[in-house]
């Protein structure tokens, strides 16, 4: 809920209980055990709601030290996420955002915006961050493939049944990163996130030294839904998954073009892209069914 909202909740309550409308013994809110609500109870409330702070994801963590194979590629030294980000975490951050008001959707389109909120992240108001009505592609086997999966209706965002573990795609750098900046994380530089994947300089494809569509999510492997959930092929290297196709990935690193890196490869995607040392790019205020991201920190 809302920081503001609970605030006014609480002062709201004090108030009609200052009166003679609460005639319970000690009421719920009593936090100093005289069996009255006073501001002293609403201030320990106050206290202990804001230790409480910003509900994160339940992300997991891998711990690396990398430092990078090759004259001017860095290393990584961090944690970065196992999984892509999916849409159940991407949801869980747009319904936080809306209670701070750091996004806005729109009543004449199906975007959402970024907004100037109360959390303390930093935003990019007024671009988009994602298309709640990305409709996918036909391809590959694929009806709706890698479709956007985020519904918003009556004030609430949810996520279509048996796609909360797919990971989240119509999302662009700015809604990635927007993620980040809400939670304190942050992208890897495409770099960064090479390191990671080629496992010390071991692995061709961030499956291993060869792929098959048994390992990972890449063209031919025929999913209906283009996506599929994250993990599913399996878990290489470092201990991360899905590093080869599901969907390209964003970094933080710009491309000599003025767009932004992504690595990875996706579900539609031949072998060739889905190798560590490939890259492609996409402007920031791109949504496609065939981009996502990961995180680190």
């Amino acid at each position: 809920m809302k920081k503001s909202h609970i605030l006014v909740l609480a002062v709201a309550f004090l108030v009609s209980c200052s009166g003679l409308f609460c005639l319970a013994a000690c009421p719920s809110m009593d936090f100093t055990g005289d069996c009255r609500v006073g501001f002293a109870d609403f201030a320990l409330f106050a206290e202990q709601w804001l230790d409480v702070g910003i509900q994160e994801p339940n992300i997991t963590w891998v711990s690396i030290n990398d430092p990078g194979v090759g004259s001017g590629y860095e290393g990584f030294n961090g944690q970065m996420s196992k999984y892509e980000t999916t849409n159940a975490q991407y949801c869980q951050f747009l319904n936080a955002a809306l209670a701070t008001g750091d996004i806005a959707v729109s009543i004449q389109d199906t975007y959402v915006y970024g907004a100037n909120g109360s959390n303390s992240g930093n935003d990019f108001e007024g671009q988009i961050y994602y298309d709640t009505a990305g409709s996918g592609y036909y391809y590959n086997g694929a009806v709706s493939g890698g479709a956007a999966r985020i519904n918003y209706s009556d004030g609430v965002f949810t996520v279509d049944s048996g796609f909360e573990n797919h990971p989240v795609t119509y999302v662009n750098w700015y809604g990635a990163t927007a993620f980040c900046n809400y939670y304190g994380y942050r992208l890897p530089t495409e770099w960064e996130w090479q390191a990671v994947a080629d496992y010390g300089g071991t692995y061709i494809y961030g499956c291993g030294t060869s792929i098959n569509n048994s390992i990972a999510n890449y063209l031919n492997s025929s999913h209906p839904d283009g996506t599929t959930a994250v993990g599913l092929f399996g878990t290489y290297g470092y201990g991360l998954c899905d590093m080869a196709g599901n969907v390209w990935e964003w970094t933080d690193s710009i491309h000599p073009g003025g767009t932004y890196v992504t690595r990875g490869g996706s579900w539609e995607d031949g072998a060739t892209y889905c190798q560590v040392a490939n890259h492609s790019s996409g402007s920031q205020s791109y949504c496609g069914y065939y981009i996502g991201f990961r995180v680190c920190r």
